[in-house]
């Protein structure tokens, strides 16, 4: 396989697994999440994704005190960033970095985070275990 070839092949499965990532958030904000939610949207509110301020909140609490949103919040922020729904001024980590602190989110039963990564691994977009509902 030629040079060329294989980075389009790359770039398509790169491009093909964020596109998931848009039908697993939803623009709403919901309280009410249940352990059955297997593949239901997960709440994505542009007033937090979309300020670099509260990027950073979040990236303090997910780095100091390993908490389970701030982990969760850059996770998803990463997998936005990919889909290309993030303004040029979010801040994001790494993607393999990105889906650890997703899935750690979710070890530690934050629901937002086991939907997201339900909903990814439906899509054949998560290649990581997949956490047991608490």
């Amino acid at each position: 396989m030629t040079h060329k070839k294989s980075i389009f092949l790359l770039f398509l499965l790169a491009f093909t697994c964020t596109l998931p990532m848009s039908a697993c958030t939803s623009g709403t904000s919901s309280k009410n999440s249940t352990s059955s939610d297997v593949a239901q949207p997960v709440p994505v509110s542009k007033a937090l994704f979309h300020n670099p301020d509260s990027i950073a909140y979040y990236a303090e609490k997910a780095y100091r005190y390993e908490d389970p949103k701030g982990l969760y919040v850059m996770g998803v922020a990463a997998r936005l960033r990919a889909a290309g729904t993030l303004p040029d001024s979010i801040t994001t980590v790494p993607m393999d970095e990105a889906d650890i602190m997703l899935l750690r989110s979710a070890e530690l039963g934050y629901p937002d985070a086991i939907k997201a990564i339900k909903c990814l691994a439906e899509h054949g977009c998560w290649n990581h275990s997949i956490p047991e509902n608490k």
